[in-house]
């Protein structure tokens, strides 16, 4: 809940994606679009969104930073930049640290009528198939010279089978930003000194090849003296045309955000994606060593048979959940590396590291990434 916001917040979501996205370890991109935006009781609105975005990661430490700059007429001119990182003590640990901050300029014809920065903090458990989390988010706005103050707790899980993945959160809201909340649609009972909301959101994410869909559908109630019964369904569909280029549209209801202090929207865009750098990882990705895995009978029950084309010079890592992500003997064959290990039944994850570089899944199996810049292939045991 704490990572969504409304126009702005949700302007740069469509512009940055996620931090998960892409195989390189760091990456540059820009992009554009056209948008465009009803707010509640506006008129619909025709819009422009420039941004960039950069993401850098390693084992325990992945980071973004990005910018955008979205004009819709008198209807949204914001700017807003992102800084967000996900840590964890080692490169193993199911314990991942989460958390970021955002600084955003917003106004009617131009920048100036007001601002907002916000942060969050989440501490998430990364379990075989899903994760569970519990975060928190605060969040202050200026708006025509008067301050207003928002909170956000959030609790959720996931759970993941190859490239679907569900997700259910619960949100608890309190916020004194009575004139963002009246605009949205959402009063008080009676006199009281906040509003407070609760919302319960459920989304489904796809990732298959070039092809990436996202569905959300978010249900907000009031609670104590707050008046609110609201829902909205968002979606996304991204399309990777080739390495360097995806086309995305995005569309749906984007409910007020307080934290971010953004209003209540409907809106619909199209944005075109370009991976700026990088040159030399394309190129070596091309080049890269290519590793499968096959299951086969053994004496002992089912063997996993890992193979890797790689030179003689190259120093080749076989690990998975099976080995506690503890390395697993390879030895070198005729034309490469290979490793056997014997596999009880279930859904095992076993990825391949070349002279130290990021793990990677066999190039024949389902795939699973993390926001680490790595990734590991998907073997079933029946």
């Amino acid at each position: 809940m704490t990572a969504r916001g409304s126009a702005c917040a949700l302007l740069i979501a469509l512009v940055t994606s996620r931090l998960a996205s892409g195989q390189s370890p760091r990456e540059l991109r820009i992009e554009a679009g056209a948008v465009q935006i009803r707010q509640h009781g506006r008129d619909l609105r025709d819009g422009l969104v420039l941004g960039a975005l950069f993401r850098q990661s390693d084992r325990r430490l992945a980071m973004l930073v990005s910018g955008a700059f979205t004009y819709a007429g008198d209807s949204v001119t914001a700017a807003q930049g992102i800084a967000a990182f996900a840590w964890r003590p080692t490169a193993e640990s199911g314990w991942h640290t989460e958390g970021g901050a955002t600084g955003a300029a917003f106004g009617v014809y131009e920048l100036g009528r007001g601002g907002n920065v916000s942060s969050y903090l989440r501490e998430r458990w990364v379990l075989e198939n899903g994760s569970l989390w519990a975060g928190a988010a605060a969040g202050h706005t200026l708006r025509d010279d008067k301050s207003w103050h928002s909170t956000d707790l959030d609790i959720g899980a996931s759970v993941r089978s190859g490239g679907l993945e569900a997700s259910a959160a619960l949100a608890r809201l309190r916020t004194n930003d009575w004139p963002l909340m009246q605009a949205s649609g959402i009063f008080l009972q009676a006199e009281a000194a906040a509003h407070d909301l609760q919302d319960a959101a459920v989304t489904v994410h796809y990732d298959h090849g070039p092809l990436t869909l996202d569905v959300s559908h978010t249900w907000r109630g009031g609670e104590k003296k707050t008046l609110a019964a609201q829902t909205a369904l968002a979606w996304s569909v991204e399309y990777a045309v080739s390495p360097r280029y995806s086309f995305a549209l995005n569309g749906g209801r984007q409910l007020a955000d307080p934290v971010r202090g953004t209003p209540d929207v409907q809106l619909i865009s199209a944005v075109i994606r370009m991976v700026v750098l990088p040159w030399r990882e394309d190129i070596a990705a091309k080049n890269a060593p290519v590793a499968t895995a096959h299951v086969v009978p053994g004496a002992e029950g089912v063997v996993l048979v890992v193979r890797v084309s790689a030179p003689d010079s190259a120093r080749v890592e076989v690990a998975g959940s099976f080995s506690g992500w503890q390395p697993v003997p390879v030895r070198r064959t005729s034309d490469g590396w290979e490793s056997q290990v014997t596999l009880r039944p279930g859904t095992h994850r076993v990825a391949v590291r070349i002279n130290g570089g990021p793990w990677r899944s066999p190039a024949n199996l389902g795939k699973v990434r993390d926001e680490f810049g790595g990734e590991a292939g998907i073997v079933v045991v029946p």
